[in-house]
Formats: C-alpha cells, sequence, structure tokens
C-alpha cells in the first residue's frame, strides 16, 4: 500500500527526533566518561609522584659557570654508632668518629704537600657532616690547608640518625655550585639510613638528573659493602674498611691515587 506524503512526513519527523535525542545521550555520556578517566589519571600520576617516579630525590641543583678545576665532598657520618669503637691505625681502640676524623687530618696534610708540588692546580674541597641531618662543616671552596685542618676539628660529636641520602644532595648541590668540571663525593659511613629519603633512591634520581657527571666513592667503615651495591650503577664505588688502618688505606686509594691523580690529566687535557 502506498503511504500519503503526510504519513511519510511523520515519519521522518519521528526519525530526525530520535536523532537528535541518542546524540544527546552520546554527549551526556563521553563526558562522564572522559572525567572518570582524567580522575583515574590524575590519581595514577599523583600516586607515582609520591612513590617516587623517576625524579624522586632529585634536587634544585645551582647552574655555576663551567670552569677548570676539581671539587671534592667529604661526607663524614656523625651519627650515634660512630662513637662505637673499633682499632685505630696502631691498633688501640678509639672511638670510630676519631679515627674518621684523623683520617681527614691525613688528608688535608696530604691536600697540601700536593698543592705545594703543583701550585698551579685548583682544587676545592668541602666538608659535610651528617647524622639525623647533613650541615656544612667547611663550604665548598678552593683548597685551604689552615681553613680545612680547622674545619676536621669543629666536626660534632656523634649523635642521632643516619641521613646518608640527605648528604647526598647537599654534596651535589655544593659541587654543582662550585661550577668545577670534575665533581666527586667521598662518603666515609658505618651504618644504613635511618632519617631523610633513602640514599639509593637519590643517588638513582640524581645520577638520572646529572647523566653520571659525579664520580660517588662510599668507604663502609666496619659495615658490610653490600648496604651500598646500588652505588655500581650510579658511577659509585664503595670498598670496605674495618678498622683505622684500613680506612687510611681506602682513603688514599681514592683519595690520592684517583681523586688527585685525575686532577693532574685535567690540566692536562
Amino acid at each position: 500500500m502506498t503511504r500519503s506524503p503526510f504519513t511519510q512526513s511523520r515519519r521522518f519527523a519521528r526519525l530526525c527526533a530520535f536523532g537528535i535525542m541518542s546524540i544527546a545521550a552520546l554527549a551526556m555520556f563521553f563526558p562522564s566518561c572522559d572525567r572518570q578517566r582524567s580522575s583515574s589519571s590524575g590519581g595514577r600520576s599523583s600516586s607515582r609522584q609520591s612513590d617516587g617516579g623517576t625524579q624522586a630525590g632529585a634536587v634544585d641543583l645551582p647552574q655555576a659557570d663551567q670552569r677548570l678545576c676539581t671539587g671534592v665532598v667529604l661526607l663524614v657520618d656523625t651519627s650515634g654508632s660512630m662513637n662505637q669503637s673499633v682499632r685505630d691505625r696502631s691498633g688501640i681502640e678509639q672511638p670510630k668518629h676519631v679515627i674518621a676524623r684523623q683520617a681527614i687530618d691525613r688528608i688535608v696534610t696530604y691536600t697540601e704537600n700536593w698543592r705545594k708540588e703543583h701550585p698551579d692546580r685548583v682544587l676545592q674541597l668541602g666538608i659535610l657532616n651528617f647524622s639525623s641531618s647533613a650541615r656544612a662543616v667547611m663550604p665548598l671552596a678552593e683548597f685551604d690547608a689552615r681553613a680545612a685542618a680547622d674545619a676536621a676539628g669543629r666536626i660534632p660529636a656523634p649523635a642521632g640518625g643516619t641521613a646518608i641520602g640527605s648528604a647526598l644532595q647537599e654534596g651535589f648541590k655544593a659541587l654543582y655550585a662550585s661550577g668545577c668540571v670534575r665533581k666527586y663525593v667521598v662518603c666515609v659511613t658505618d651504618g644504613e639510613n635511618t632519617s631523610g629519603p633513602p640514599p639509593d633512591r637519590v643517588a638513582r634520581a640524581l645520577y638520572a638528573q646529572t647523566e653520571g657527571d659525579v664520580e660517588i666513592h662510599f668507604v663502609a667503615f666496619d659495615t658490610s659493602a653490600g648496604k651500598f651495591g646500588f652505588l655500581t650503577h650510579v658511577n659509585g664505588h664503595v670498598v670496605e674498611a674495618a678498622d683505622g688502618a684500613q680506612l687510611d688505606a681506602r682513603l688514599a686509594d681514592i683519595y690520592e691515587k684517583r681523586i688527585l691523580a685525575e686532577a693532574m690529566e685535567l690540566e692536562r687535557e
């Protein structure tokens, strides 16, 4: 049966109305889905940041002009456990913090003699101590034997926790403020991190942030080097020292045979 033009027109109108209602319904549905996805995605992003992500432990580093010099920051553990005693280089029982300070005194003396032999070499030295937090005993600056010796004598007595991660962050800040082309962190510690951010997370973040520009050396003093295995992934090295004699030997290998030797190479480049 042939429908009249009027019937066909009414049917067309109903189809158009249905189509418009369907489009409106879809328009209401998809924004709701987008909001849900956005909310879910935002939650995951926030979670990654709070869990650390790739940047946990990174810090704002100064952008100083680069110059031809070597920068060295010594990080000295002054947590409560450094009150415990081990044998010094003479075989006498001494608190570990006393032995560590004596080792720094020898580094200062060696550097003074090295500078006399190489007055044209520029080396900056800084000393930071850390317990429950980290602070500069001697800000990084061009080496001065008297200032360094005085600073070693001002290293505080042991107390509190062990903020290795925070010490690393402060050490990197000091090195980047110096502008020195070659940068080193040397850390003497006898324990595990108990305060502040974990050192493995900090070291990995700083390594990524600086593209491995800083060489890190740890001396595990009267503790296991295995606690610092992460250093192999961040341009770092770790050695053990069970007593004062070994501490002197390890620091000599790091400081004299590597850092100062490379400072000589830098001037020849």
